[in-house]
């Protein structure tokens, strides 16, 4: 029979290899597949910033002019005292300049000259009476730079929402002489966006101070008399998700340096937001950005992405079924080891059942010295179980971990000495078959009593019992345990019969120092205790006799348990004891 062919191990290890051999292979695929998304998003990210830096460059382009012909006006005119003379050459500025829509001349004490591009027009007007006027008059007069202001609302000659732009006006001496201004309508950046952008299937525009729309291709189709419209007046709804806090970070987030990207689902659509704030344009930022259906774009890259993805998953399935099968099979032996040393550990020994065989060499090895293990522990315990039944349980499991020897034990412990009252009597009365039964019986019920409170039984001498409690196994509370023991034994006595028998029985308790081990000849042995407190318990169990009681406890005993009231029995000598010894008794019961 074990002769029959098995399967090495080794094979099993070779099958093994092969299955992470296509692991491997899915590991390489599934590499391949992030280095393919990675140079995606990479593309993606750089596409995105590209876009973004474009669409910087064209609002740059728009503008930078307009900044640039303010430098070159202000360094040119140091005289302002008559404006009108300054028309031919403002309507010269305004050619050089299509994006400007307007350009003023106000003097430092609130008289202007204005001129228009549409209509050609030059009107003067005195704004000296206008608080927002002189207040920016004000403003302007510290600033050395040119500036843009916030967008302004412009009536006359045509209402539109504008880019005020502004520079000082000094003398030859440095003496501020007034302001030059220029505006451009807000429908010039939307127009401009609109066309840069019109086939590129995105959406862009321009946020002022994240709330409010500066450009966006609908925005010359909005009847409007604000300033600004905001984001939700603006009819986009696209555009109304751009700050949810529901939007998620995109795949490009991570690598976006100055520019931020997010995503928004729009029922089976996905939008995704490229944008980026500047701070150059004036005292509040720019949110310059687009969004794009991500939906519309060249799935080429995504399906190399898939299948790639779906390659890997194929062999890493492989993979995963081929070692599942392995694993199964190498692994139900292992199990059933396991499950067996855990019926062991519980110790239930006689309801396990051998082991069956393998075809791996290795685990059927395994399988048979487990078997083996288990007859030598049945053996071991049928050797404890029948050394059980002779000496104490505790002792028999000392005995057989010490390998057969004990160790003698000089130690306190309390002991407890119980007869049987009249038992002379009732052996002649019931004979010998009789009297061994109710023995046995009684012999049995007191035992469980005395072990439920770690006490041991290290003889049985004719009708007596002599019990040890904080020996051979230490116990914190022995006193205690010893008197509760006794009630229970008292209580249990009371109202049992044993085989029929009615007893009644009296005990003795005392503390003291004792000397316990195995005595006896060379080749048997008996575990026994000796000493006076010994002694002391037997004699103290005959005085029930004297005093009437059924439970007597020595004053050595009762001394360790001041939280237990006692009552005074009486005062007596007992034989072998040079000084006399107080004698309690329990009124009540003790919990």
């Amino acid at each position: 029979m074990r002769d029959r062919f098995r399967i090495p191990i080794t094979a099993i290890t070779v099958f093994g290899t092969s299955c992470l051999l296509a692991l491997s292979v899915g590991i390489v695929l599934y590499l391949g597949f992030n280095q393919v998304a990675e140079s995606t998003r990479q593309l993606w990210a750089d596409q995105s910033k590209t876009l973004i830096d474009r669409m910087e460059q064209s609002l740059d382009s728009l503008l930078r002019p307009v900044r640039d012909q303010a430098l070159w006006v202000a360094s040119d005119i140091k005289s302002i005292g008559d404006p009108e003379s300054l028309d031919d050459y403002m309507f010269g500025v305004l050619a050089a300049t299509p994006q400007v829509a307007g350009i003023a001349i106000v003097t430092a004490d609130g008289k202007s000259r204005r001129w228009h591009r549409e209509r050609r027009l030059a009107i003067t007007e005195d704004w000296s009476t206008r608080p927002e006027i002189m207040e920016w008059l004000d403003q302007v007069k510290v600033e050395t730079q040119p500036a843009w202001r916030a967008p302004i609302w412009v009536s006359d000659p045509v209402d539109t929402t504008s880019l005020l732009h502004d520079i000082p006006l000094t003398s030859d001496s440095g003496e501020f002489i007034g302001v030059f201004a220029q505006v451009i309508a807000v429908e010039a950046l939307s127009d401009f966006l609109s066309i840069s952008y019109s086939e590129t299937g995105i959406t862009p525009f321009v946020l002022y101070d994240r709330d409010y729309v500066l450009a966006h291709p609908a925005l010359s189709q909005l009847e409007t008399k604000q300033v600004l419209p905001r984001i939700n007046d603006l009819d986009d709804l696209v555009l109304e998700r751009i700050w949810s806090p529901d939007n998620d970070s995109t795949f490009i987030a991570e690598v976006l340096e100055d520019t931020e990207a997010k995503g928004v689902f729009m029922g089976d659509k996905y939008f995704m937001f490229l944008y980026r704030d500047i701070e150059h344009y004036g005292p509040s930022s720019w949110t310059v950005g687009a969004y794009l259906n991500t939906s519309l774009l060249p799935d080429d890259e995504l399906g190399r992405i898939f299948n790639a993805m779906w390659i890997g998953l194929a062999v890493l399935c492989l993979g995963i079924v081929a070692s599942i099968i392995v694993g199964r099979k190498v692994s139900s032996p292992i199990k059933a080891i396991v499950a067996a040393a855990n019926t062991v550990d519980a110790g239930k020994l006689g309801s396990l059942a051998a082991l069956g065989s393998s075809r791996i060499r290795e685990l059927d090895d395994a399988n048979q010295a487990f078997n083996n293990m288990i007859k030598g522990l049945r053996e071991r315990e049928l050797i404890r179980d029948t050394l059980g039944r002779f000496v104490p349980e505790k002792v028999a499991s000392s005995l057989l971990t010490g390998g057969g020897e004990i160790e003698v034990q000089h130690t306190d412990a309390t002991i407890l000495f119980c007869d049987i009252e009249s038992f002379t009597a009732l052996t002649e009365s019931l004979g010998p078959v009789k009297i061994v039964a109710v023995l046995n019986a009684y012999f049995s019920a007191m035992v469980d009593i005395l072990e439920r409170y770690e006490g041991v039984v290290t003889q049985f001498q004719g009708d007596a019992i002599l019990a040890t409690f904080n020996v051979p196994m230490t116990n914190r509370d022995h006193a205690v345990n010893a008197i509760r023991a006794a009630q229970d034994m008292l209580s249990s006595v009371e109202a049992l019969r044993f085989d029929g028998e009615k007893l009644n029985i009296r005990i003795g308790i005392n503390t003291g120092s004792v000397v316990a081990g195995a005595i006896g000849a060379k080749g048997r042995l008996n575990y026994t205790v000796h000493g006076d407190a010994v002694n002391l318990a037997a004699r103290i169990e005959e005085m029930n006799k004297t005093y009437g009681t059924r439970l007597l406890i020595s004053d050595r005993t009762a001394v360790l348990l001041p939280q237990i009231t006692f009552r005074t029995v009486g005062e007596t000598t007992a034989r072998g004891q040079s000084q006399s010894i107080t004698l309690h008794t329990l009124d009540n019961r003790i919990e």
